[in-house]
């Protein structure tokens, strides 16, 4: 047998055994962190600060996230305004044509997204398989909308003509509650991407791991680089600061009626337009006369 050169090492049977590999998981598209989205790139926070998400089931860390702050949502503001002018300019049908194509993402990884969603949320799978199908069809419903969106009103009268027409405004800032995030992201976003506007969305720190699947489903379908970017944060600083944004020309928000209160204020000295769904309450009224089971059973789901 000649000897072993200087360059080779003896293998012993330890080393040929199979190493055990990690299990990978839907979480294993994290394991590098839930990072931010700005002009077509994934990217950490500028500072390099994160912070935890953890699941409600169990307090157990589910990823780091990207903790972005007032730079980044500058940048993702100044992507926003960039891609504005060639995605306004876009025709209704080509924006159409790519909405139905994040649908259609949507729809082929439901099961990915329901799952992600109630291990971040901690609401019932049940509901959270339906709420992402309804993200699609919110998708459907205004790539659909996307051709018209423009038409305003004529009114005639004798001997004059009133005509409106409606132009996108401009870089929209989303802001998304923790309860049914992904659902309520497409609920806000979708619109707006359908009229021609550009988005900065930022997600509830509480859950923010669906905001970058569905970001990322939106660019494979073919969305244009800094036309939606998405910044992880707080509200008193990254959230702040995209209400005060100058170059930000509308916000909708989600969430509880003081913040909404406060949002206003943060948006009136640049005249921002407010799109709210503030503090919901939806009572149950029950009569004696009821299917007490099936009420029960409605009560209940509705409480999710």
């Amino acid at each position: 047998m000649p000897p072993t050169s200087p360059t080779t090492k003896e293998i012993t049977n330890e080393q040929l055994r199979p190493k055990p590999t990690r299990r990978r998981t839907i979480f294993s598209q994290f394991d590098g962190g839930v990072l931010n989205h700005i002009d077509g790139q994934q990217q950490a926070a500028l500072d390099n600060t994160w912070f935890e998400s953890l699941s409600p089931i169990n307090l157990k860390p589910l990823a780091k996230v990207a903790h972005g702050k007032a730079a980044d949502i500058d940048l993702a503001a100044q992507a926003a305004h960039r891609a504005f002018s060639t995605w306004s300019a876009m025709s209704g049908k080509q924006r159409q044509k790519i909405l139905h194509k994040v649908a259609d993402g949507i729809e082929a990884r439901a099961q990915e997204i329901a799952l992600l969603e109630c291990i971040d949320t901690g609401q019932a799978i049940k509901f959270m398989a339906k709420a992402a199908l309804r993200g699609a069809e919110n998708f459907r419903f205004f790539a659909d909308k996307a051709v018209q969106a423009q038409d305003g009103q004529s009114l005639y009268a004798a001997g004059q003509v009133n005509v409106t027409k409606r132009y996108p405004i401009g870089p929209v800032g989303v802001i998304t509650p923790w309860n049914t995030p992904f659902m309520l992201s497409t609920w806000k976003i979708a619109p707006a991407l359908a009229a021609g506007c550009t988005i900065v969305h930022k997600p509830a720190e509480f859950s923010p791991l669906t905001a970058s699947l569905l970001v990322q489903i939106a660019e494979e379908a073919g969305l244009p680089k800094g036309v939606w970017n998405l910044v992880n944060g707080m509200g008193e600083d990254a959230g702040k600061t995209l209400t005060e944004h100058p170059l930000i020309k509308a916000i909708a928000f989600v969430g509880e009626s003081r913040t909404g209160s406060l949002i206003q204020k943060q948006g009136a000295d640049t005249l921002k337009r407010a799109h709210f769904e503030l503090g919901g309450k939806n009572p149950n009224i029950i009569f004696a006369d009821c299917d007490y089971q099936e009420m029960l059973n409605t009560t209940v789901r509705s409480s999710f």
